[in-house]
């Protein structure tokens, strides 16, 4: 990482709750695919520059809860448009974190291997085959124009659409804080 990691014993109190919001809770989860808390108590992914900025760093987190446990999308379909995401900006981190909800939310290897090769996974449900299709057109131009928008409505509705654009917006500006502060993955031991 680019800059230091901010050590649990001297935190602020703005940072004190911002770490805790890691530590605790359904993202600290034994179930949990992945951990933003390292075995040495400090933070890893995202969080650990979100750190930085308490304001931030609060702010993208309770937008980051609801991305991760608050859609109405699927489970395997929220991680499709993660992982899509996590490919087209090449973002290590992106990519440990989400293949393994990716797994934890029913996508096979297989699935996850055609991800990142640009394929589409076999056996998608209309929902998720949307998500992919809308997912890759957002990445590619930015937008939808009208016959794909009402084609993404008529599927995910126009709170799933909503929702899935904000998915796809958070984690490209996740990929790229990612990128900028030079945050990878944990080494495997």
């Amino acid at each position: 990482m680019r800059v230091e990691h901010v050590d649990p014993a001297d935190m602020t109190d703005g940072q004190r709750a911002v770490y805790d919001r890691y530590a605790t809770g359904p993202r600290a989860a034994p179930d949990n695919p992945f951990l933003l808390v390292g075995p040495d108590g400090r933070l890893q992914g995202p969080p650990a520059v979100w750190i930085l900025s308490p304001a931030f760093g609060q702010a993208l987190q309770q937008i980051g809860a609801a991305v991760r446990f608050g859609s109405r999308l699927p489970a395997r379909a929220c991680e499709i448009a993660v992982l899509l995401v996590g490919h087209h900006h090449n973002s290590p981190f992106e990519l440990y974190a989400h293949r393994r909800a990716g797994a934890a939310a029913g996508l096979s290897e297989a699935d996850l291997a055609a991800l990142a090769d640009g394929k589409e996974p076999a056996a998608l449900s209309e929902v998720e085959w949307r998500v992919l299709r809308t997912t890759r057109l957002i990445l590619d131009r930015g937008t939808l124009n009208d016959e794909q928008f009402r084609d993404a409505a008529g599927v995910l509705g126009e709170a799933g659409l909503f929702e899935l654009v904000t998915i796809v917006g958070y984690y490209t500006m996740v990929a790229w804080q990612l990128a900028v502060f030079d945050v990878q993955p944990p080494v495997a031991s």
